[in-house]
């Protein structure tokens, strides 16, 4: 309902966005009601004021039939949430494209291609956060590409001696509805990725970017960013992040809320998280293990 309210074409000032949302869902709401609704939740109010705050609602919504307004609002807003709710140009505001089944491996690739024949883009980066990724060896050519073509990659993957990843561990070895669950080790399976990374900075021209960093907390979302196009999905306790439904995100959205959390979220882990490298020409597995001790 805010995000009606905020539409441009109606130029209702905040206080005015304050009354819309003391509206309740049912219809039968009196304007006294509303009144002791907006009290309640903001601040007092002469009520000679709020009569005219509602007069300017109504003129702006083009309410402007005989008899009780409050009802005819009602059901203008009513209407509109219904045909905003069910109308792509909802979801097209808050950055949502598609909902996935399981991980789109090559809607992925896609973007990654289109990140790296596009030079001119502002967000020219790759960010990855997981536990693990189980899929990292299919991006193996593109990434080495995207460090070839300039383009800045961060990873963010559990310190696999965290009582994090022992925790994601038991779980999927206890609720996974496959095979897998009953085989998780994910020690293995990060060193299995830091592998991965080691073979891309051997073969990258400028490994500097290609930024690693492990993390000793609990992440909410597997995040996979490709410039302005990003994945999200739930670590949820039946199965792998990749498994499950994912979220295609514009990150150019109108509406903010959702994209900018995401992306506030993987700054946040990434400030809390440790750099490092599994570089080729260091015995970077003891280094491993002293990672979070000191």
């Amino acid at each position: 309902m805010e995000a009606i309210c905020q539409r441009q074409e109606y130029g209702l000032t905040p206080l005015e966005v304050d009354v819309i949302m003391c509206l309740q869902e049912a219809q039968g709401q009196s304007k006294n009601d509303l009144l002791s609704a907006y009290v309640k939740t903001y601040s007092m109010i002469e009520e000679e004021a709020f009569t005219q705050r509602l007069k300017n609602i109504y003129k702006k919504f083009g309410i402007t039939g005989k008899g009780h307004k409050l009802p005819q609002l009602h059901k203008y807003l009513s209407t509109k949430y219904s045909q905003y709710q069910n109308d792509d140009v909802f979801f097209s505001e808050i950055g949502l494209n598609y909902i996935y089944p399981s991980f789109p491996k090559d809607a992925f690739s896609a973007a990654l291609d289109d990140l790296i024949n596009a030079p001119n883009l502002e967000n020219r980066q790759v960010d990855i956060l997981q536990t693990f990724a189980p899929n990292l060896d299919d991006y193996y050519e593109p990434l080495i590409r995207c460090i070839q073509d300039g383009i800045q990659i961060r990873l963010l993957l559990a310190w696999p001696y965290s009582e994090a990843a022992k925790l994601r561990e038991e779980v999927l070895r206890r609720y996974a509805n496959d095979s897998f669950g009953s085989e998780a080790n994910i020690r293995d399976y990060v060193i299995a990725n830091l592998e991965t990374l080691e073979k891309i900075i051997q073969h990258s021209k400028q490994p500097h970017l290609l930024s690693i960093k492990l993390y000793d907390t609990l992440p909410s979302l597997a995040i996979y960013r490709a410039g302005d196009y990003m994945l999200a999905a739930p670590f949820l306790h039946g199965s792998l992040a990749i498994n499950t439904f994912q979220i295609e995100l514009n990150l150019n959205a109108a509406n903010q809320l959702i994209v900018q959390t995401l992306q506030n979220d993987f700054e946040l882990m990434w400030q809390v998280a440790r750099h490092f490298s599994p570089h080729p020409n260091q015995n970077w597995r003891n280094d491993l293990k002293i990672l979070f001790v000191s």
